[in-house]
């Protein structure tokens, strides 16, 4: 008997294990065929098995938790086994578990939970409490979490302030007691009905029983909608006390994958302020900052598509996490390049382009870097004599020199102060005509002597007296109420768009409305003086009293700058801390956000993308680097120019326009600098540069002759070639106003202009004074090109040129076609 027992037993083991097996195999199979279709991937086993969480806790008959099972690679990559794994519980009568990790309690009592992959295995404790009691549904911790989960409180459905169709719930659910009232109360109870749960309105539409314009939310087997319905049956109960969410984890955390394992189960497990921990996955909104390349379920399963980096936002009532996850699929053929290295910047930069089996351009011609970086760092282009130089040059070293002696020239500080004077909304309608000019030269002054952006900041948000003779105080002319200063400080010096919070809890970030009114009131007590006597100025003075007021409860705020409440001053100026708070080491935007904007200047795209939308779930491109520009910035006490020169002097700003053909398993290179980034010059370099490339100033009404557009203090300029590049008229407080794709309203003024066109046969013009001085017509050729292209002509282009010009009788008129053509040309029109 016994004999046979063990028998029994073994060949039991054996069926199990061959089960198991056969079961991984199948999985696995499954994932290798979700990587690709066309090739057979090689499953590594893992070093190590983890499994999360460790011990579980589940209260009540209704509690629920699920299993993270996940293999560890030599690499720290890692697999999701979740759904490979074998579970087998020591006490059934506690705890049931199904074949994907999810358990369930049966009874009170303790019991292991053991988990098999392979020959590895690791067990957790569960512990089971109060399974005979009753633990009706609580309304704010679950009915408001399962009504985000179907999406009903969203801003395009019912949590609109309209609503949809007479039905009108708080957006992402942050005013739970008027949600209650219109679940319960109106239409006279027709949408929660306890004495016929079924026939509710928020079920039936739910699940489009009955039509809705929302189209189903609900299949009608889903955990949350059983919630809802639950609720419902137990007599929509609303209790006094909701429990407090104290933080919220994600796990398995941020994570990067191993090529066989395209996904990723995430749970979430809520901790509440009086201890206990729940797992809420079944209850959580998922989305990812890429759905291009990844999907998450509504459980919580991401799934990778191809290779990338992806942040999942996971949204639990007011709670919100982001983590990191990367997947790269492996492409045997890849072969990872070794590029040159000049600085920290190629250091990241490559380092991340060989992580996602990304390739670079080659590097660029020195035509067209000299011609690139005049323009990214001053709006311009190299005169003849500054491209022919740098052509010959033989100097290895000669592009650091280059960029050197460019942030050392009085355009650099025109050319920027430009650039943020277009963020600050400086205009004659918000600030007068004089107040733009003061405060255009004010800019000036300070990029010229290379002054601490942080020293910029203090001014600007702590500024009194007149705004004539300090400009810095307009910002609280453009800013006029304490809760637009709060918007621009936030957007202008952290990166961060707080406008959502003023009504409601910010949707996409951990910014509530406590956040938004409390940082409004350090501008509480800004007052201004002078505008009721028709004068162009006005005084910024700090006022005696002012108090700013939430406007959901009508608290009076106490300042504060996302949860650093200032200290109390009795007639000081309170706004000193919020600029103290700013460059502070630990205030994790604002080196960040502005190194981020100069990036986006100079390389058309910020490693945050919009520069001025900084957000857990909307991560950086290269964290890396973005950290370590951050870094040097404060190391350099805040200031542009050692930031912009590592950048321009990078080989990775060096790189070619020309797209690379990359791995077909690569990610996505359009984020990660593969290559320069090919767009158009803006309305005022287009035209400084036809004026350089003819030799022709342009003349601007109230201007001297020779100013350059660049230059020019105002935005609204009224010249029709600058309206039809759209430059900025300094309404918006974003880099959004320009319009980067051409339109037929450009070509025709770049084609048929009169005033270019005449430009080409001015006497005292580039062309006019070289026939004039009748230079050899090869001569005339490379200058034109150099003037226009910052480079010579290739043997090519030099061949057809002579040829066009001698098939004239009057010469001039072959070098006006070609002047011509090249200001037309794509390589003049864009930066490359």
């Amino acid at each position: 008997m016994a004999n046979r027992r063990d028998a029994e037993m073994t060949n039991r083991h054996v069926e199990n294990g061959l089960r198991m097996l056969c079961g991984i195999g199948l999985v696995l199979a499954m994932v290798a065929g979700r990587v690709s279709a066309e090739e057979k991937t090689v499953v590594v086993a893992p070093a190590s098995l983890e499994v999360q969480p460790a011990k579980i806790d589940l209260v009540g008959r209704r509690a629920r938790a699920r299993l993270s099972v996940l293999g560890r690679y030599p690499d720290e990559r890692i697999g999701d086994l979740s759904r490979v794994a074998a579970y087998r519980v020591e006490n059934p009568a506690v705890v049931a578990v199904t074949g994907d990790g999810r358990l369930a309690p049966r009874g009170d009592g303790q019991s292991r939970v053991q988990v098999t992959v392979g020959e590895r295995t690791q067990s957790v404790t569960v512990q089971v409490r109060d399974f005979g009691r009753p633990h009706p549904v609580d309304f704010h911790t679950e009915v408001m979490a399962a009504l985000s989960r179907g999406g009903c409180n969203q801003g395009a459905c019912h949590g609109s302030p309209q609503g949809k169709n007479g039905f009108r719930l708080s957006l992402r659910g942050y005013k739970p007691e008027l949600d209650a009232m219109t679940l319960t109360r109106e239409i006279f109870g027709r949408r929660t009905s306890p004495s016929n749960p079924d026939e509710s309105l928020i079920l039936t539409k739910a699940i489009n029983r009955l039509p809705h314009v929302g189209g189903r939310r609900f299949r009608g087997t889903e955990p949350a909608y059983g919630v809802l319905r639950q609720w419902i049956v137990e007599g929509t109960r609303v209790g006094d006390k909701p429990g407090t969410v104290a933080r919220l984890e994600i796990l398995p955390g941020t994570r990067s994958l191993h090529t066989s394992s395209p996904q990723l189960q995430l749970l979430a497990r809520a901790h509440f302020a009086d201890g206990s921990v729940r797992d809420v996955t079944h209850l959580t909104v998922f989305t990812t900052s890429d759905p291009e390349a990844s999907s998450v379920s509504d459980d919580g399963l991401v799934e990778f598509q191809q290779t990338a980096e992806v942040a999942v936002l996971s949204r639990y009532l007011g709670e919100m996490v982001s983590v990191r996850l990367t997947y790269v699929r492996l492409d045997p053929a890849f072969t990872a390049e070794k590029r040159a290295e000049e600085n920290y910047v190629d250091r990241f930069v490559f380092s991340k382009q060989r992580q996602l089996q990304l390739k670079a351009a080659p590097t660029a011609s020195d035509g067209v870097y000299i011609r690139r970086v005049y323009l990214d760092v001053l709006g311009m282009l190299p005169t003849v004599e500054e491209a022919r130089a740098y052509l010959d040059s033989k100097d290895p070293q000669k592009h650091i020199k280059l960029v050197d002696g460019l942030l050392q020239r009085r355009e650099f500080a025109e050319f920027w102060a430009m650039k943020w004077a277009d963020i600050m909304r400086g205009n004659r309608e918000l600030i007068t005509e004089r107040g733009v000019h003061k405060l255009h030269r004010f800019l000036v002054r300070f990029f010229d002597e290379d002054r601490s952006f942080s020293d910029l900041a203090r001014e600007t948000l702590t500024s009194v007296g007149n705004t004539i003779e300090n400009p810095a105080a307009n910002f609280f002319r453009i800013s006029r109420t304490p809760e637009e200063a709060a918007e621009s400080m936030a957007q202008l010096f952290l990166g961060v768009r707080i406008q959502c919070a003023k009504c409601h809890n910010h949707p996409y970030e951990s910014i509530t409305q406590d956040d938004y009114y409390g940082l409004a009131a350090f501008f509480a007590r800004v007052k201004l003086k002078g505008r009721v006597f028709g004068l162009d100025r006005e005084t910024v003075y700090v006022g005696r009293d002012g108090q700013v007021k939430h406007a959901a409860t009508g608290e009076v705020m106490k300042p504060t700058a996302f949860g650093q409440e200032a200290k109390q001053v009795t007639g000081g100026d309170v706004r000193v801390q919020l600029a103290d708070w700013l460059a502070r080491p630990d205030n994790r935007w604002f080196a960040r956000s502005t190194v981020n904007r100069i990036w986006s200047n100079i390389f058309g795209r910020g490693i945050v993308e919009p520069v001025d939308d900084f957000r857990a779930s909307n991560p950086p491109s290269n964290s890396k680097l973005l950290d370590a520009l951050a870094s040097e910035f404060a190391r350099q006490g805040h200031r542009f120019k050692p930031v912009i020169r590592s950048i321009t002097i990078s080989q990775a700003y060096r790189l070619a326009g020309r797209s690379v053909k990359q791995s077909r398993h690569a990610a996505d290179p359009r984020r990660y600098v593969t290559a320069a980034r090919v767009q158009m010059l803006t309305a005022e370099q287009i035209l400084d540069s036809i004026s350089m490339a003819t030799g022709v100033p342009e003349k601007f009404p109230g201007y001297p002759l020779g100013t350059r557009a660049v230059q020019l203090a105002e935005g609204a300029v009224d010249h029709n070639f600058l309206k039809s590049f759209t430059k900025p008229i300094r309404d918006v407080r974003c880099d959004c106003a320009r319009e980067t794709a051409p339109t037929l309203n450009q070509v025709v003024h770049l084609i048929n202009n009169a005033d270019i066109l005449n430009r080409f046969d001015a006497p005292t013009g580039r062309l006019g004074r070289l026939l004039a001085a009748n230079r050899p017509s090869a001569e005339i050729i490379e200058t034109l090109f150099l003037a226009t292209l910052s480079r010579r002509p290739t043997a090519k282009e030099a061949k057809l040129s002579s040829g066009h010009v001698a098939s004239f009788k009057d010469r001039a008129e072959g070098f006006r076609d070609i002047q011509h053509a090249l200001i037309n040309s794509n390589e003049f029109l864009l930066r490359h």
